[in-house]
């Protein structure tokens, strides 16, 4: 095998850990994403890279694979004790939010208009990871990236295909083995697909073409988990969730709702939505948001604008 794995803890996240992947290139070593910026997760960095007989200076290559806390913003740190050549997906950050304000208003603005109450939505402001580590964040900001296009042949054995839908420019990087997926397939949990603020960004409608993308007979290596064994049969799965939670969606919409409302009334592996904390209803939400833009692409809802914006169902006629 031409690359090992180094499991990073993500202290305060339910996910637990990041899978760190390391790859041989021409002039030392490469890695897929960083990490969080946390004590034990750079602590675990360094101790891995020395485990596998690697100094920190000989990282030459960074490939993240979405701008997300987990995966990029250990990237600064790796930037003092290395020096390597930073990549990310062309798509992220040209549509990446240059301050957490920015990012932050835009989602609360946009949550209340769909009915979620004031708390939930200004909540966003306290609890997302980009609010915690804030700060590294801002650092990220200004590091000098190179951009990957889809398709492109990169060093380490690696090329890159692009894969928005968990974010606009969110990339995997494929090996003759397999797939480094990175978010977009992970091997027992559906990627949070939920609205973004971008206009004219379809996160469900992205997130289903780009799994047609790698819907093949190989092996992936996830950022969270163990081993897929097959993509094709993993991606099958996740098609078919999201076309049955399509369904669902039509089916709970007898009656005008928003999509706060359309969220609480979908059933959620995790258990009721009344239940959730306050950070896994902005989750919940934006899961809702994505699906009935989706279905408004398709023309079988459509909204009923206002200063609550609700959603009305228009049509069955065409199967999602």
């Amino acid at each position: 095998m031409t690359f090992s794995r180094i499991r990073l803890p993500l202290p305060g996240m339910e996910l637990g850990h990041v899978n760190i992947y390391v790859v041989k290139c021409s002039d030392g070593y490469g890695l897929i994403d960083v990490g969080l910026a946390a004590y034990e997760a750079a602590l675990t960095l360094l101790r891995g890279l020395k485990a596998l007989g690697i100094r920190p200076s000989d990282v030459t290559k960074v490939y993240v694979t979405h701008y997300h806390a987990d995966h990029i913003t250990l990237a600064q740190f790796l930037a003092e004790v290395a020096s390597p050549d930073f990549h990310i997906g062309e798509g992220e950050l040209r549509h990446e939010a240059s301050s957490f304000e920015e990012l932050a208003k835009m989602y609360a603005e946009e949550y209340k208009k769909h009915g979620a109450p004031a708390d939930v939505a200004e909540a966003f402001l306290k609890i997302h990871p980009m609010s915690r580590y804030r700060k590294a964040f801002e650092d990220v900001w200004k590091i000098s990236w190179r951009q990957v296009s889809d398709g492109e042949k990169l060093d380490c054995g690696l090329k890159a295909v692009s894969t928005p839908g968990h974010t606009p420019g969110h990339t995997v990087y494929v090996i003759e083995e397999g797939v480094f997926t990175g978010d977009h397939v992970l091997p027992r949990i559906t990627p949070n697909i939920s609205w973004y603020p971008l206009p004219g960004f379809n996160p469900l409608k992205e997130y289903l073409n780009s799994l047609g993308k790698i819907r093949i007979d190989t092996r992936g290596f996830p950022a969270h988990g163990e081993e897929i064994a097959n993509l094709t049969t993993r991606v099958d799965e996740l098609l078919k969730h999201h076309h049955e939670r399509l369904e669902e969606v039509l089916s709970v919409l007898s009656v005008p709702m928003t999509t706060y409302e359309v969220a609480k009334k979908i059933t959620w592996d995790a258990g009721p939505f009344d239940q959730f904390d306050v950070y896994n209803k902005i989750f919940a939400i934006g899961e809702a948001y994505s699906h009935l833009m989706y279905l408004e692409d398709v023309g079988l809802v459509e909204k009923i604008d206002g200063e609550v914006i609700r959603w009305r169902r228009v049509s069955r006629r065409t199967a999602v």
